[in-house]
């Protein structure tokens, strides 16, 4: 291969995102050359309707447009956000690499000097978030939110909400900090169940290029990334459903916990029955 084409969404942190993913696969391929391919995708063009409202009930709004690139051989890979893959990944293509994990948790995220007790309005495109939201601040109002986080931070300093919610790995890797005019109220993975695959970063492909792409892969994230994903694939429940999953390593267990609707589940398991696991889990789930 003289070139390795790698497709990403043209905002700034999928850019990082996506730099984050080459360092990692040049660190093991050094003479590797790399063409990024950005592309603005439907997801990102329509910003007044929730993701669920639009298309295929949101499902991989992200992602499907460069499934089609790679198939058509107009890139070679594409760099996600693993909360933002379809349920199943077009006929085939697989996750060929998965980068270790970044912070998992959400954060509220508020004008410098706002209480989470004064927030009215807070901004959010989840419906994860708005059910966890108004266990937490009950007091307040979740409303509709869309676009990159800059513009998303951009809403919020001009006052149409009082407070939104981020992704941690997000402003992380944005190197956005309280120092730059906010108040953050970081949300614990007990109390504000994440997304499932949120803060990782994975890359799509063609299987004959997994070999290659395999060398940026965190094993221990992988697994935790796989049992995630096969709940949500269990549920059938893409962006259009308040559903979230949860793993973490303990010794050589997997914890696994999950929701969905209102329904509340968990377990522990040996790694090496992490995806049965899950559909232990899931059958709580379902009742």
């Amino acid at each position: 291969m003289d070139k390795l084409r790698v497709g990403t969404r043209k905002s700034k942190l999928s850019l990082k995102q996506t730099d984050m993913a080459l360092q990692a696969l040049k660190g093991a391929h050094p003479t590797l050359e790399t063409e990024i391919v950005p592309f603005h995708t439907r997801g990102d063009k329509i910003l007044d309707k929730p993701l669920w409202e639009i298309g295929n009930s949101g499902k991989g709004l992200f992602a499907s447009e460069f499934e089609e690139m790679i198939l058509n051989d107009e890139i070679d890979i594409a760099i996600h956000s693993g909360k933002d893959l379809p349920l199943f990944l077009a006929e085939g293509l697989e996750i060929i690499g998965v980068l270790e994990r970044d912070d998992p948790r959400d954060v509220l995220v508020m004008p410098m000097g706002r209480r989470p007790e004064e927030v009215k309005i807070i901004g959010t495109g989840s419906l994860r978030r708005q059910q966890c939201a108004a266990k937490i601040f009950p007091w307040a109002e979740c409303k509709l939110i869309r676009g990159n986080i800059h513009t998303r931070l951009q809403k919020l300093m001009n006052g149409c909400f009082d407070a939104i919610i981020l992704a941690k790995a997000g402003l992380d890797r944005m190197g956005i900090t309280e120092a730059d005019g906010y108040t953050f109220r970081v949300l614990s993975t007990e109390e504000f169940l994440p997304a499932a695959c949120q803060g990782i970063i994975v890359a799509e492909g063609r299987p004959e290029l997994a070999e290659l792409a395999g060398k940026m892969t965190h094993e221990e994230t992988k697994w935790v990334f796989e049992t995630e994903r096969e709940v949500l694939m269990l549920l059938n429940a893409d962006c259009s459903e308040p559903a979230a999953a949860f793993a973490e390593l303990e010794g050589g267990n997997i914890r696994l916990r999950a929701m969905y609707g209102e329904i509340y589940a968990e377990g522990t398991a040996p790694v090496a029955e992490r995806l049965k696991l899950a559909a232990e889990v899931v059958g709580r789930l379902r009742g």
